[in-house]
């Protein structure tokens, strides 16, 4: 905790004062990827897993930036489950439930999208690229 989780957070949280400073608002957008399939302390044990995850927040995730982002994946063709199998968005302790210019969404990419069993990326793995960056770019 004291040598990875508070540094981390620690710099969050001062990132996300300085956003708030300097512009008024901030979204943090989390990324990960994960599994094809659930790995054993996985909780969401459902094998159809999605392309792609949006993890949200009732408080501090944009309804209608999830929306805009769920329409824009399914066009590209992709799977996407809103908090299945991970759920959540992060927030630093300090905003949490208290201050709603501090927004925040999670998403979790499917590995199987650009990554093979070896560790090599797919023939897919610049289309995917652009389609997160182009995602990103979206919640400006």
């Amino acid at each position: 905790m004291t040598r990875y989780y508070d540094p981390h957070h620690g710099r969050l949280a001062a990132a996300v004062a300085e956003r708030l400073k300097t512009h008024g608002e901030c979204l943090i957008i989390d990324g990960h990827s994960f599994y094809p399939v659930p790995l054993p302390y996985e909780l969401d044990r459902e094998d159809n897993r999605p392309d792609i995850c949006i993890g949200t927040d009732d408080f501090h995730t944009p309804k209608a930036l999830v929306e805009k982002w769920v329409d824009y994946l399914k066009g590209c063709g992709l799977s996407v489950k809103i908090n299945s199998p991970f759920a959540g968005a992060l927030v630093p302790m300090e905003y949490y439930m208290r201050d709603a210019r501090v927004g925040s969404v999670m998403i979790e990419v499917n590995r199987r999208l650009y990554i093979d069993e070896k560790g090599q990326k797919t023939a897919d793995f610049d289309r995917v690229k652009k389609v997160l960056n182009d995602m990103i770019l979206m919640a400006e």
